[in-house]
């Protein structure tokens, strides 16, 4: 199966796994193992998550070298989740503000298909970029299926949040001078 990463806010379908609290087996062996990694780097991208005390976890995929330093993440070493739900709630919060996803579990997300009828015109892809200055955010929203039409990789090939700021403008987003006005991020 072909894994990809929801671009979306919106819920993702259900998959009933052992990873699943709510998923019954029969047999003696059912304990799952904790969600614990923060950053993995896979042969194609690296996906960062988040692990809130309100519960389920948050992904950011394909993220480069920008989001990591924003995110406070070494960009060449794998990370484990921190045991103190304070500063897990501090990564998820820089998490919310580059737009990230809310599953109910790591599986719910590495288990969505990009071949299921109709994913590239319902997921959308939300794209956060904060100026240096601390003046407010810029955020590009696409549908997944025209970010190809638009050349959208250009904003992962920015070196810095200014440089990706710039991308964002010049792709068409939105400058909000209030963050906490953009309804397209959790902050």
């Amino acid at each position: 199966m072909f894994r990809f990463w929801p671009f979306s806010r919106e819920t993702a379908p259900s998959h009933k796994s052992k990873y699943d609290p709510s998923y019954e087996y029969d047999g003696d062996q059912d304990t799952a193992e904790p969600e614990t990694h923060r950053v993995i780097f896979g042969n194609r991208w690296t996906t960062v998550y988040g692990y809130p005390s309100s519960g389920g976890v948050l992904v950011l995929p394909f993220c480069n070298g920008v989001d990591l330093s924003f995110l406070q993440l070494a960009r060449f070493e794998p990370a484990e989740r921190s045991d103190d739900p304070v500063v897990e709630d501090q990564h998820c919060a820089r998490m919310r503000a580059l737009g990230a996803w809310e599953f109910t579990s790591a599986y719910e997300y590495e288990t969505m298909d990009i071949f299921h009828p109709g994913m590239l015109d319902k997921k959308v892809l939300v794209v956060a970029a904060w100026p240096r200055s601390g003046a407010g955010v810029w955020v590009l929203k696409t549908p997944m299926g025209q970010g190809y039409t638009k050349g959208l990789a250009r904003v992962w090939n920015a070196l810095d949040m200014d440089e990706r700021c710039e991308v964002v403008k010049s792709l068409g987003g939105t400058f909000y001078e209030d963050p906490a006005q953009c309804p397209d991020l959790e902050l």
